[in-house]
């Protein structure tokens, strides 16, 4: 039994043990830099190159596609550094912190939504890893590749957010490396041909299709980006994180697409991850293939989180657990893997437009949450108040909710689908500009709310303020002693 208790107490210090509850000050670590490793980790990757790809297969010639890149991979990671900041600050997940905003029970439409953008996103990128192996071998079968390559990633979150960090520093470095080389090596192999090359002016609707595709790809991360800064002390320096995010983002997205638009112009009769191995070889497809280890893990590790929000919403699960973070982990995991092996012969281009139509649906909540984070509430939030339907926030946040209706609202007219085109997108020339219009409408709309219509915002901003300062007076010990004894 001694021994038993004793392994029990060291688990901690090897298997994160904390999940959806509010991280104590004691707990915290880590620097902005190391955000910077796991962001171009967590983007310098396979699927990257198939998006870069993909915006010269939509009819942008490489130099164009390189422009439009550059612009939406900005302008998403512009969103998602801002979101990430949100952790240290709080030290919740992020899609808790949307209880501020949307009510306990209001907020409750983001999870399943999310949960099925991680799964969505895990099946593609096993069915992509599985790809790269066929080419590296034939003595597999692509859904034999596909449950194979799950269990790195299982392991990986087990362990939890210290390895995960861990991983991504290291993949930044060995992937990052082999991009490079596999540049060269596409540049040795031939040059482009004339109509890739030119700088004629594109179609004002095809250029803000390609910029839209990548706002949307970076602002995926919007909904659990803090997830992964909500361990840093709460001391952090907002503006080292978000340059260190936007830099380690950007970097790695727009290098990664580059290679990716460079081999489909230049082979577009493969697809890139053919390219890949014909221009490349097979040690290319075995780095692309682990490349997206990560990607699963923290799509899972996410996943997991949304699993427990809406559980909480009936109970209350013990702060510290390591079998409450694993179980929906596993969970959610095996759905990406069911899902991959499954559709995998006509699942990329279905599931990607599928998950196009859910991500219009984060859209106003981005603008609704940073509009509300710095300049309504300027950070003062009751952390306590989250995990309960009768604090701060309420049960249903309507202004939250009327703006992102409004938000939602403002989309449609926009949107370019296969099932739907909007019925302005022919005036623009065929540009989706949902997310633009949405984000906007969506965060006028909540500042107008909050400023014209008195209710119950200033009294929950003077009520946080209030309880945090009681919280900093009386708790400081309290957490520091059960942070010291996690060891996490």
């Amino acid at each position: 039994m001694a021994v038993s208790a004793a392994r029990n107490a060291q688990l901690p210090r090897y298997v994160e043990n904390r999940h959806i509850d509010h991280i104590p000050a004691g707990a915290r670590h880590g620097k902005p830099w190391h955000q910077f490793a796991f962001w171009f980790g967590g983007n310098v990757n396979v699927f990257n190159v198939v998006m870069g790809a993909v915006t010269v297969a939509i009819g942008l010639a490489f130099w164009q596609a390189l422009i439009a890149i550059a612009v939406g991979t900005v302008i998403g990671a512009l969103l998602i550094a801002l979101h990430a900041t949100q952790g240290p600050r709080l030290g919740v997940p992020q899609t808790i912190q949307s209880r501020g905003q949307f009510g306990f029970y209001g907020s409750a439409f983001m999870f399943p939504a999310i949960l099925l953008i991680n799964v969505g996103y895990i099946g593609i990128c096993l069915v992509i890893q599985a790809q790269a192996m066929t080419g590296v071998t034939s003595a597999l079968t692509l859904p034999q590749w596909i449950v194979i390559l799950a269990v790195p990633s299982v392991v990986i979150g087990i362990f939890g957010y210290r390895w995960i960090h861990r991983v991504m520093q290291a993949t930044a470095v060995v992937v990052g490396v082999a991009l490079v080389i596999m540049f060269a090596q596409g540049l040795r192999y031939g040059a482009l041909p004339a109509r890739e090359t030119t700088w004629a002016r594109p179609a004002s609707g095809l250029f803000l299709a390609g910029v839209a595709l990548l706002v949307i790809n970076m602002l995926t991360y919007g909904p659990f980006v803090s997830d992964y800064t909500r361990y840093l002390p709460a001391a952090t320096s907002g503006r080292r994180l978000f340059w260190g995010i936007l830099a380690g983002s950007v970097l790695a997205t727009f290098f990664s697409c580059a290679v990716g638009a460079y081999l489909g112009a230049l082979l577009p009769s493969l697809g890139p991850v053919a390219a890949i191995g014909k221009v490349s070889g097979s040690w290319a497809l075995v780095i692309m293939a682990v490349s997206l280890i990560d990607a699963n893990t923290f799509n899972a590790y996410s996943g997991a989180f949304q699993i427990l929000a809406f559980g909480s919403m009936w109970r209350r699960f013990k702060s510290e657990s390591v079998t409450a973070r694993l179980v929906p982990l596993m969970c959610v995991m095996a759905a990406g893997v069911v899902t991959a092996y499954v559709g995998y012969r006509s699942f990329v281009t279905n599931l990607t437009n599928f998950l196009g139509v859910l991500l219009v649906i984060l859209i106003p909540w981005s603008a609704v949450n940073l509009a509300d984070y710095f300049l309504v509430r300027r950070g003062r939030y009751d952390v306590a108040s989250f995990f309960t339907a009768d604090g701060a926030y309420g049960r249903f946040a309507w202004r939250g909710l009327l703006a992102y209706t409004v938000g939602l609202a403002a989309e449609w007219p926009f949107v370019s689908q296969p099932d739907y085109t909007g019925p302005l997108v022919r005036t623009l020339g065929g540009a989706d500009i949902s997310w633009l219009a949405g984000w906007f409408a969506a965060a006028i709309v909540y500042l107008l709310l909050v400023a014209l219509v008195p209710g119950t915002v200033g009294h929950a901003l003077a009520d946080s303020s209030e309880r945090l300062k009681d919280r900093q007076g009386q708790g400081a010990a309290a957490l520091s002693a059960v942070g010291s004894m996690t060891g996490y």
